[in-house]
């Protein structure tokens, strides 16, 4: 019977403190759970699968759908937010009620009986407000790790494609350094064949030696630099680490930008709302903000209920009105907040702690807006420069160097000259691509600054 008192009663103070936990707008709580169900679903589906070997055929998509599934640092942010997560529970609830017993050494008589033993229960209740502040408070904690995890996310998937088009360069550099070994091989036996007929000096010959000596050089270079570029990639993909991935499936050619890119004052609105770095940084304010309001709320004493039940005996006369009745108390007592030195350093601690988060806010803000001017004239540059090389330097080049062959073999133009302008269309080619390849790195650094989210299709 007592305990179902006690039951009762202790469901009666929970219901009481905890409303003002539930009256909480729980909208945006009730979908990141959901939110978080889901992650929390293919994480586990991840970690159990298989490694997977990627081959000849694979696109950027590949590599970035593995690298989100796979990448080990990705997981320890989504744990991070979990853990953030689940201490909006821990914040909003009361603490453990406290249960005491008292055995009396020496009973205390009385007029009903002899008082044996004492059994009480306490249950502290936070007032005014101080559970629905704990609550929001976490829950903005929450949400700031909960950015941070997006932010990993596009910064995961930003180094992917940073060093998946650098893999695709190097691929149409090797290509082309090696076409044109061949055609300086070629230009070498033509200097041979005009020496060997008195047509040509020996210093056309040793000219186009030099030359093929350089680009050797540079070939074994470009080759070696696979080794590094293949061993960042499976870091970023938790491949092994002596894994030789393939050349990528990329032609290079498709330098094309979107309309919503053009302007960059579109673009100031858009970093400001997605950019996972300012809305972790504005978690963080509202976050102080709550702390701010816990601060000044330790002024307020915190409120104890606490129900007692004393064990009574039967009295020497049985006859006695209420003999052996166990007496049934209830209490009520309040904290009293009197160290202010304690309680006003809390307060300008938390004073303290938001005026540093709304000014890393501020810088951070000025950081970003400058780093988006600087990519986006990057993007623009490498997409001018792209398109210049294709439509104008390229094809330029190239007829000038059928020209000047054909002079060559006719005895009219000097042997430096058809070196030259070999040169230049191989030098062109290679500024072709390396812009085509910047133009695509620097659109994902964009993408990833405005917070835009690989989404898998």
């Amino acid at each position: 019977m007592f305990l179902q008192k006690l039951k009762i009663s202790f469901m009666l103070f929970a219901l009481i403190s905890m409303q003002i936990g539930f009256s909480y707008a729980d909208v945006g709580i009730s979908e990141r759970r959901k939110q978080l169900i889901d992650e929390e679903s293919l994480v586990r589906e991840n970690e159990k699968s298989e490694i997977v070997s990627i081959d000849k055929t694979a696109t950027l998509d590949d590599y970035i759908r593995i690298g989100l599934k796979n990448n080990p640092g990705l997981r320890s942010e989504f744990y991070k937010w979990k853990s953030s997560f689940k201490k909006i529970s821990k914040e909003s609830s009361l603490s453990d009620p406290q249960f005491t017993f008292t055995d009396y050494i020496e009973e205390v008589e009385t007029r009903v009986g002899p008082q044996e033993r004492a059994f009480s229960i306490n249950q502290k209740l936070p007032l005014p407000d101080k559970l629905w502040i704990r609550k929001s408070k976490a829950f903005k904690s929450s949400e700031e790790a909960y950015h941070n995890f997006q932010k990993n996310q596009l910064d995961l998937i930003y180094k992917i494609t940073d060093v998946y088009y650098e893999y695709a360069y190097l691929s149409k550099a090797i290509l082309l350094m090696e076409e044109n070994i061949k055609l300086l091989k070629n230009f070498e036996s033509v200097a041979q064949a005009r020496y060997k007929s008195a047509l040509a000096q020996n210093q056309d010959l040793l000219k186009v030696q030099v030359e093929l000596g350089r680009l050797e050089n540079d070939l074994y270079s470009l080759k070696d630099l696979q080794v590094p570029l293949t061993a960042r990639l499976n870091t970023l993909l938790n491949l092994p680490k002596n894994n030789i991935l393939p050349w990528p499936n990329e032609s290079l050619e498709d330098a094309v930008m979107q309309d919503s890119y053009n302007e960059i004052d579109g673009l100031y609105d858009v970093l400001e709302e997605k950019n996972p770095d300012i809305l972790a940084s504005s978690s963080k304010i509202e976050e102080n903000k709550d702390a701010l309001k816990l601060a000044k709320r330790e002024y307020f004493p915190d409120l104890t209920v606490g129900v007692t039940q004393i064990d009574t005996g039967d009295a020497l006369n049985s006859s006695t009105v209420d003999s052996g009745k166990d007496p049934l108390m209830v209490t009520f007592s309040v904290n009293v907040p009197i160290w202010f030195n304690r309680l006003n350093a809390g307060v300008q601690d938390a004073k303290a702690s938001l005026k540093a988060s709304e000014n890393y806010l501020e810088n951070k803000e000025n950081e970003l807006f400058s780093q988006l001017v600087l990519v986006h004239y990057k993007l623009r540059d490498a997409l001018r420069q792209s398109q210049l090389y294709k439509d104008a330097l390229l094809p330029k080049a190239a007829q000038t160097l059928n020209a000047t062959q054909s002079g060559y073999e006719g005895g009219k133009v000097e042997f430096l000259s058809l070196i030259d302008a070999q040169r230049v269309l191989f030098n062109f080619q290679l500024a072709y691509y390396r812009h085509n390849a910047n133009f695509h790195q620097r659109l994902s650094e964009l993408q990833s600054l405005l917070g835009e989210i690989y989404r898998e299709n």
